[in-house]
């Protein structure tokens, strides 16, 4: 490998000429696949003398091809990332990158940080499978060179070697307890004595960085079990000990008065600290904690943690909080965070809630509500990024570490699960805070505002319990409302304009008095037609209106304004990336779709815009360059715009089905629709297909044809399909939404024009059907082959039969122990032959015979699925399947297949079918009724009958019943066999089999009952004498019930 025309070729990929680069980049494709390449690679990256910019290019090539081709396990549609690490490199490559890494770390720490994520894809893939067992000792030898560099890279091995061991349990893990006890002692001794120093190295970031991976690996071994050798008592408290001296280090005043808040919660030592409170409270929380779960029930770890270390560490946190509130101690966001989730832990668990009771109000005072109050930063996003505010403030997100909200969880918590001590009280403050700074609604100055968002934020953490069914202060809901919440409407200030929205869109399941229904209308319906254009204020608004759409005012004041409000929200939608708006529009679609209806397509044109350019978008970002990446956390996260995309997806859905009646109108809307369809299956856009399907299930459900749209959307299909690296065959439970209403509205079509019916047979013969199918993978596939015989009937092509009954068969064999178990599959795989006996009875049979499996399909058919059928469909298949038989073969067919048995069964098996078809139809029948009835939801949630009764006699009362309770459960064999292996009973049975009362099915047209009648006319006329014997085997009740029938 040329090394210097290797590192040329990186050089030029960040030349400024597109041509050079282009030609660099197809070159590097090229001779990437050379051997020696990622060798030369780590070559050009340990050199002192290559410029960092173009080390960098050579880290990230080096990077992506180690994640991608370490395991040659990964397959991706990006060629640059199909690639496979030679194995005789590896040896080279392990050696060549901790060297790499060491010169890196003296001064490059970005080449470092790409390094470090090829290393934990090797060690991941290696150290497990004892393929690098010189790594450990390699590692621990770096920490004793007396190099801090070199002790770097050592702790950034040791650190991925024990995140290895991160999601095993215990026993899955035993070599870990001996590697902890040569390894952790050392290592705290080594950051103590070398790294921390007494806080003497503060100042100093790369040890800072060398202390975090310490506590990182001790994180690692703790986060899913814990290590029982941390368990002991001089482990645990060496390590606690350890933990708290860094919590109490003074960080430095250029970082506390930094005002780059990125530079002081990225600083090394404050990641130190936040680590350190993190691992406590994941101790306590995991390990330290009563549990309903007795998975990590470690009873000597527990008393320990509690009895020698939490009433103290409980003390230096009241410390520290009390110092950050006299602006003493600063404190990072996510240090704040973890801070309270300890306290907030400690409030749910019986034993520490006492340490904490007699601090609520302090805590409520000085932590949450300063806490829960704007703050400049927050003010200025409300102004200048009203977007961010929205997914930061309005809590439709939850930010990682935000601390606010961790205060809003932690107030929510304690009123819950402390609502005897901490409902009141905390009522109380909030109305003597509004009370203290409400004057004029209309001019109140930004201080008291803010700390009337703080108390309305609290007001909204603790409103679900003041309005419980049981609640004492349910009531008093409405006159606090209109005393205080009601006026802000008109605030002046946005931010409490949109929190006033944001609580009345939690009361829409108050009964109010009229008037101040009329007051909410006119409050809300003001705000969402803001002035201003406040994003946060608008979309808050939306969400209020949505609680409140089925309110008889709402809906006389809306039906006046409808259209204009739609465009509105269509507005919202188009400018806030979120599914938020899509659920407001799609109730109000629901709800108003009569008014709506003259803007049907314009309406869906407007979705249709929206959703091609979000998709589009998607489409982009997943199209990334994984060059450009330092590490996975920085792909693109456009989940936001995936929610929206699917809500206006939802919401095209719901326009369409309000248009049931208007088949010309559905017609249009199929044609608006087509260019969103088309991007989705173009462009292979697999998060989209469903919703597209359901789309086309929908829309021929309503025509109860297939329209020349629906049949360009086949062909798309088609062509999506027929791509090398397809994936509809993957996703065909989803396509078959659609495909099963091909088959039913257009028998005729697929009948007569083999194109589309080849579509459906090459979808079919790309699913995969293989030894590693599960069997709901096969139940798909099979529901796909016997819904296409069902459809071309005699017009399919042998050869199509031949596939289908070839593979069932081999399914069937493979599986016959369990088809009694495995209902779904069995009854679906049997129903593909089943199918075919209906259409081609001597061809199919002559199958089963050449394959062996004719007398065992005929046992498992008759004697146990027919028995046991309770769907329509699998009833008339059968019916239809036996009738096939009876009069398309004759005596000496039968006798010649050796299935003289059946034909004495046939009639009484006929006649018991369709006996339990009336039944059966009922049953569907009442379901689709049931659907089309708007029936109003009960809240689950406001059922609290038993816990009153525990409420009037206390918290302790409560606290005790439950203990008992649960200790009673645990010591009760048999309120446990639930959960036993022996007694969980993993067989399905015939209701399992679901028949969608919503969705049609290819044999809807048929009347069983005509069929039946017609069969025995023909089989009278045209043979006597088969007839007669036909007769002869039944029963003198079963012949009554045949004459029953044909007079029907």
């Amino acid at each position: 490998m040329d090394v210097n025309g290797l590192l040329q070729c990186f050089a030029c990929t960040l030349d400024h000429n597109a041509t050079v680069r282009n030609n660099a980049e197809l070159q590097l494709k090229q001779i990437s696949r050379t051997p020696g390449f990622l060798g030369a690679c780590l070559d050009i990256i340990s050199s002192l003398d290559v410029p960092e910019n173009v080390k960098l290019s050579a880290c990230l090539y080096f990077k992506n091809k180690i994640t991608n081709g370490w395991s040659g396990a990964k397959i991706s549609r990006n060629e640059l990332l199909n690639y496979e690490v030679d194995n005789d490199e590896k040896p080279v490559i392990k050696d060549m990158l901790m060297r790499a890494m060491i010169s890196c770390s003296k001064n490059s720490a970005r080449c470092t940080r790409v390094l470090k994520s090829a290393l934990n894809t090797i060690i991941r893939e290696e150290y497990p499978h004892k393929r690098w067992d010189t790594l450990l000792p390699e590692s621990v030898a770096l920490l004793n060179e007396g190099d801090i560099d070199s002790a770097y890279v050592g702790l950034i091995c040791l650190s991925e070697i024990f995140r290895t061991y991160r999601w095993k349990e215990n026993d899955a893990r035993q070599s870990l307890e001996i590697l902890i006890l040569d390894s952790f002692p050392g290592l705290l001794q080594y950051a103590q004595e070398h790294l921390i120093q007494d806080g003497k190295n503060i100042g100093n970031v790369k040890l800072g960085e060398m202390v975090k991976l310490i506590l990182k690996m001790y994180k690692f071994v703790i986060y899913h079990d814990l290590p029982f050798v941390l368990q002991r008592e001089d482990m645990f408290i060496n390590w606690a000990n350890f933990f708290v001296s860094i919590i109490q280090l003074p960080l430095p005043n250029d970082v506390i008065n930094s005002c780059d808040d990125e530079l002081q919660n990225n600083y090394s030592w404050v990641k130190c600290k936040k680590w350190s409170y993190a691992i406590v409270f994941r101790l306590f929380q995991r390990y330290a904690s009563e549990s309903l779960t007795k998975r990590f029930n470690y009873d000597e770890f527990k008393s320990l943690f509690l009895t020698q270390f939490f009433g103290e560490y409980l003390q230096l946190l009241f410390q520290q909080i009390e110092q950050w509130g006299n602006k003493k101690l600063w404190l990072s966001d996510a240090s704040i965070f973890y801070v309270l989730s300890f306290i907030e832990q400690a409030i749910i668990q019986k034993s520490t809630w006492g340490n904490i009771k007699s601090h609520y109000g302090t805590i409520l005072e000085h932590v949450i509500f300063p806490l829960l109050m704007p703050s400049e930063a927050a003010l200025e996003t409300f102004e200048n990024d009203p977007q961010e505010y929205i997914h930061r403030y309005s809590d439709l997100w939850n930010d990682s570490y935000a601390p606010d909200l961790a205060a809003a969880s932690l107030l929510a918590t304690a009123v819950s699960k402390r609502e005897g001590t901490t409902l009141q009280p905390t009522l109380e403050f909030t109305i003597q805070t509004l009370q203290n700074n409400v004057g004029d609604f209309r001019n109140i100055p930004l201080q008291n505002a803010l700390r009337v968002e703080s108390s309305f934020r609290i007001f909204s953490c603790i409103i679900d319990r003041l309005t419980d069914e049981q609640s004492t202060y349910k009531n008093e809901i409405e006159r606090f409302l209109v005393s205080y919440v009601f006026p802000f409407f008109d605030s002046p200030y946005g931010f409490l304009r949109s929190r006033v929205c944001e609580i009345s869109s939690k009361v829409g399941f108050l009964e109010l008095h009229p008037s101040n229904v009329e007051t909410l209308f006119n409050g809300i319906m003001r705000n969402l037609n803001d002035s201003d254009k406040c994003l946060p204020v608008q979309l808050l608004a939306a969400l209020a209106l949505q609680a409140f759409i089925n309110n008889e005012t709402f809906e006389k004041g809306l039906s006046e304004v409808v259209v204009p409000t739609m465009q509105l929200l269509l507005q919202l939608s188009n400018d806030f990336e979120s599914d938020t708006i899509s659920g407001v529009m799609q109730d109000f679609v629901e709800n108003f779709a009569q008014q709506l209806h003259p803007f049907g397509v314009e309406l869906m044109n407007t979705l249709v815009q929206q959703f091609l350019k979000l998709a589009v978008e998607l489409h982009d970002a997943s199209n990334f360059q994984p060059d450009d990446l330092l590490n996975d956390s920085d792909l693109p996260d456009e989940s936001e715009k995936q929610m929206a995309a699917l809500g206006i997806l939802s919401t095209t859905c719901s326009i369409l089905l309000s248009f049931e009646n208007s088949q010309n109108v559905v017609k249009n809307l199929e044609q608006s629709f087509y260019p969103a369809a088309e991007f989705i299956l173009k462009n292979d856009v697999e998060d989209f297909y469903r919703e597209c399907c359901e789309f086309v299930e929908n829309s021929t459900f309503l025509l109860r044809e297939i329209s020349p749209i629906s049949w360009k959307i086949l062909e798309l299909i088609g062509e999506a399909n027929s791509k090398e690296d397809s994936m509809v065959s993957f996703y065909l439970e989803d396509f078959m939404l659609a495909i099963n209403n091909y088959t039913i509205y257009a028998k005729k079509e697929l009948k007569q024009n083999d194109f589309y019916s080849k579509i459906l047979f090459e979808i079919y013969k790309k699913a995969s059907i293989s030894e590693d199918s599960t069997l709901d993978e096969l139940s798909v596939v099979f529901d796909l082959s016997q819904k296409i015989i069902l459809c071309l009937e005699g017009d399919m092509p042998s050869s199509y039969r031949q596939r289908f009954l070839e593979d069932v068969a081999r399914a069937i064999v493979v599986e016959k122990d369990g088809l009694k178990k495995n209902i779904i599959f069995g009854v679906t795989a049997f129903n593909v032959v089943i199918s075919s006996l209906v259409t081609s009875p001597t061809v199919t049979l002559q199958f089963l015979k050449h394959h062996n499996i004719l007398e065992f399909f005929f046992e498992i058919w008759l004697t146990f699925y027919v028995p046991n059928f309770k769907r329509v469909y699998d009833i008339k298949l059968s019916t239809l399947a036996l009738l096939s038989i009876l009069c398309q073969l004759t005596p000496d067919h039968l006798a010649a297949l050796s299935l003289q048995p059946v034909s004495q069964k046939m009639g009484c098996l006929i006649i018991e079918l369709l006996s339990r078809f009336p039944a059966a139809l009922k049953g569907l029948q009442d379901k689709r009724r049931e659907f089309s009835l708007d029936n109003d939801a009960t809240d689950y949630y406001n059922n609290h009958g038993d816990e009153i009764e525990f409420e009037e006699k206390g918290e302790d009362a409560l606290e005790n019943a439950l203990e008992d309770h649960l200790k009673a459960f645990a010591n009760d064999p048999d309120s446990i066999k639930f959960i036993s292996a022996n007694e969980f009973n993993d067989e399905e049975d015939f209701d399992d089999l679901e028949e969608d009362p919503l969705s049609g099915s290819v044999l809807e047209n048929i009347s069983i009952y005509d069929v039946f009648k017609s069969s025995m006319a023909g089989l009278q006329n045209t043979d006597p004498n088969r007839y007669a014997a036909f007769l002869q085997t039944m029963s003198a009740e079963d012949q009554n019930a045949l004459n029953h029938l044909m007079n029907l």
